[in-house]
């Protein structure tokens, strides 16, 4: 039994979109221009989710460090535990976006926006 593979159409961003625009990415030349702008805000969007994630990364080492120097003091472990909290906050909002980002990516055909290897291809030199 032969199992199927769908395969990309030539001139296609992303794959087959959801809904009523979701031949949106089929139906593009790669000569046009949006297939530049897609690969810039991918990267964009690559480079700054790569940069809060760093971001997140720094200011849980540097609450921790605080919360280590804190010596016991109330005020100072209120604002390492208030650092961490807002860090994972940022973390969630960072991810949130992320994901529905996905989704209307998914939905139009251009799943491209969000793909990590689309970003890291865009990103290295030729």
């Amino acid at each position: 039994m032969a199992i199927a593979i769908p395969t990309q159409k030539i001139g296609q961003i992303g794959g087959e979109g959801l809904g009523p625009f979701g031949n949106i990415g089929a139906s593009l030349d790669k000569t046009l221009p949006i297939k530049s702008i897609i690969n810039g805000i991918s990267s964009i969007i690559g480079f700054l989710t790569m940069l809060a994630a760093i971001w997140f990364l720094f200011q849980i080492l540097f609450a921790g460090y605080q919360w280590i120097t804190a010596g016991g003091e109330p005020k100072k472990l209120t604002e390492a535990r208030d650092r961490i909290v807002h860090a994972f906050i940022g973390l969630v909002i960072v991810v949130a976006a992320w994901s529905m980002l996905a989704v209307v990516g998914q939905f139009f055909g251009f799943n491209s926006l969000v793909d990590p290897a689309e970003f890291i291809k865009n990103t290295t030199i030729k």
